[in-house]
């Protein structure tokens, strides 16, 4: 009986103490899927139910931001933003986009701000999207600065077209 006892209780410590990375792999790879096919509000609806039961993986809070965005929901995208731990630039650039498309004003934090700054010297999209944030409130010297940029990035494309066409 004893034995039985412990056979038992070693069985279940083993299945609730097993990592339930599986499943959430699983479910990730099942969402993805889903977001890829287009299917957004099944997706948001699943992520809703996630988040009832455990926190996201860095992962789904990227894949839920990208399905508030495409999916219009900005209530949702901004109140999620603001519980979002780690900001990649791919989202910073999703937020500001969704600041310019959203009807209602947003306001922007500094440190919001300074991430799309940081972003300036490698993505002619954050360029465009500083610009369009702060519309006509640009000095000279800026308005320079991003000429110049503009210029490194035409540059850098046409080296990317030349090697492309090399390759042939």
């Amino acid at each position: 009986m004893k034995n039985r006892t412990s056979y038992f209780l070693m069985i279940l410590f083993c299945v609730y103490c097993s990592p339930p990375s599986s499943s959430e792999k699983n479910e990730y790879k099942i969402l993805t899927d889903a977001y890829r096919a287009g299917h957004l509000t099944v997706v948001s609806s699943i992520f809703k139910e996630i988040r009832g039961k455990r926190k996201f993986t860095e992962e789904e809070e990227i894949l839920y931001s990208k399905t508030l965005f495409y999916s219009g929901e900005w209530k949702e995208f901004f109140n999620h933003w603001s519980v979002v731990s780690i900001k990649t630039p791919e989202m910073v650039l999703f937020y500001f986009k969704a600041v310019l498309l959203a009807k209602t004003p947003i306001s922007v934090s500094s440190s919001d701000e300074s991430k799309l700054i940081e972003l300036l010297p490698v993505s002619p999209e954050a360029c465009l999207l500083y610009l369009k944030f702060n519309k006509n409130k640009h000095t000279n010297k800026e308005k320079k600065l991003f000429l110049a940029q503009w210029k490194q990035f035409q540059t850098q494309a046409d080296r990317l077209h030349k090697e492309l066409g090399e390759k042939k």
